[in-house]
């Protein structure tokens, strides 16, 4: 289930867009995987081998989830958009508990997944599946992105610092970047981080790699952007275009809240 759980949320992942039914599919084997091992953790607390696998599937359900709660909860009514960001939450803070003495490196995936609640928090709130009940709609959406980009940023200071640049963990963090400075300042604030994403997958992964395509989908999609933000606005190539929402943003959309590198 576990494994299950994982590759079907990269498959997700590498899909231009998600597909509702992968998700939900993986969330439920995210959901087996965690009773399970909860189940064979406390049978035996001190086996550090249990305990991370059962830190993994806390992990896995977290972004499941957290997918979920952006794609506005189970096609089927199972799980609500705001049951799937409260398991989210849960088995993120679970997650990161259990894994409070590890490595920097490992740490930085709980750091990442919540970085990806944060930003499917957000998302599903601009798109109308969860409400905002304490302050305006468009401040917590801004709130939510910026609290998800400094958690990216996080996540890929420890794992560069691990791996380097050019490593399948760090290169998640870097295309996370790309898309949060993207909402937040537009097209022209993310075409060095995606052009980064772009060289790392192509060398790492290949140019036929479902995930470096879409990286150059996203890339030319900015590029054509800012292009058209400048002949619109009369700005210079320096300039900081508006965020407008195009065929990037979908795009970029499409990559969030996948783990696979």
């Amino acid at each position: 289930a576990l494994h299950c759980a994982e590759l079907l949320n990269k498959w997700a992942a590498a899909s231009p867009e998600y597909s509702k039914d992968l998700v939900m599919r993986a969330a439920e084997y995210s959901v087996d995987a965690a009773e399970s091992l909860r189940l064979l953790y406390e049978a035996a607390p001190g086996d550090e081998g249990v305990k991370f696998k059962y830190s993994s599937a806390l992990y896995w359900m977290g972004l499941n989830f957290a997918t979920l709660c952006r794609l506005g909860g189970a096609p089927d009514g199972k799980w609500t958009t705001q049951q799937a960001y409260d398991l989210a939450h849960t088995s993120l803070a679970e997650c990161e508990a259990l894994r409070a003495g590890a490595t920097e490196e490992v740490k930085a995936e709980v750091i990442f997944a919540q970085g990806v609640l944060s930003f499917c928090k957000a998302e599903a709130v601009n798109s109308g599946f969860l409400r905002s009940t304490k302050m305006e709609k468009a401040l917590l959406v801004d709130r939510k992105f910026k609290q998800a980009l400094r958690l990216f940023e996080q996540a890929n200071a420890l794992w560069a610092s691990a791996y380097g640049d050019k490593h399948l963990e760090t290169v998640k963090a870097i295309t996370m970047i790309g898309i949060l400075q993207h909402r937040l300042a537009g097209a022209q604030a993310s075409l060095e981080w995606c052009r980064k994403e772009l060289r790392i997958r192509e060398e790492l992964q290949g140019e036929m790699h479902p995930r470096t395509q879409q990286a150059r989908r996203t890339y030319t999609m900015l590029l054509d952007e800012k292009l058209q933000a400048e002949r619109r606005d009369g700005s210079h190539p320096g300039s900081n275009p508006a965020n407008p929402a195009g065929a990037s943003a979908a795009a970029a959309a499409a990559t969030a809240g996948g783990a696979e590198g």
